[in-house]
């Protein structure tokens, strides 16, 4: 894991998305020196609920699903990230979720004692920092007016619409949407049943609101581009 050059910092095809963007040279090279990316493999466990802060990660490449677990252990899908999201908020003491590649990832990982002297010193970034932190809060309120939705069809495509909307967040097109999550986390995250997952695709493919290109690609019909 070698560390960041600070031509690569300046180059990073997410810097304009993130709290680092704020940085000039000087500084992004200072603040390049404590920060290191990695790539994982899926269905690895970047951090568990309860473990000591350590670090934070900005999402560079892949997929992260974040989780709780619930009495039975069993887990309970808050949400997925995409790349320019971070994850591993700095307060408090202990991770309040689990946090797992959904596909291979690569992230930037910067020691939360290193980066909190960051935030001291340079205003600009602890501002761009602050911004980003209510993205854990955005996570809640998409998942609760997801769920708030009384037919599983319109949880489904309200579900691909999210996806789509973060496609575009990112400079891709809208269509087709990739849904690189396997259809049980779609179905734990919707509170459905996976059987009732996959009806819905069926119906909402019947009644024309989607196509599917194949399994993990849909075309959203009559999107707004």
């Amino acid at each position: 894991m070698d560390k960041y050059q600070a031509s690569k910092c300046l180059h990073c095809p997410i810097r304009s998305k993130i709290y680092c963007s704020c940085l000039d040279v000087e500084n992004l090279k200072d603040f390049s020196d404590n920060a290191k990316h990695e790539t994982f493999d899926k269905k690895v466990i970047i951090l568990s609920s309860g473990n000591e802060i350590n670090s934070i990660y900005n999402i560079l490449d892949g997929i992260i699903k974040v989780y709780q677990l619930n009495e039975d252990g069993n887990q309970q899908i808050i949400g997925f990230l995409y790349p320019g999201d971070f994850f591993g908020s700095h307060e408090g003491g202990q991770y309040q979720f689990f946090a797992e590649t959904v596909s291979q990832a690569k992230l930037c990982k910067i020691p939360i004692k290193k980066f909190r002297i960051h935030l001291s010193k340079n205003a600009g970034i602890r501002d761009k920092f602050y911004e980003a932190t209510t993205n854990e809060l955005s996570l809640a309120r998409e998942h609760i007016n997801i769920l708030t939705k009384n037919s599983a069809e319109q949880k489904v495509l309200d579900f691909i619409r999210m996806i789509s909307l973060r496609q575009h967040k990112m400079g891709q097109p809208i269509n087709p949407v990739h849904l690189i999550m396997p259809r049980i986390d779609i179905a734990n995250y919707l509170g459905l049943r996976l059987e009732t997952v996959s009806r819905a695709f069926t119906k909402l493919k019947a009644n024309n609101s989607i196509s599917l290109n194949n399994f993990d690609s849909i075309i959203i019909n009559n999107a707004i581009s």
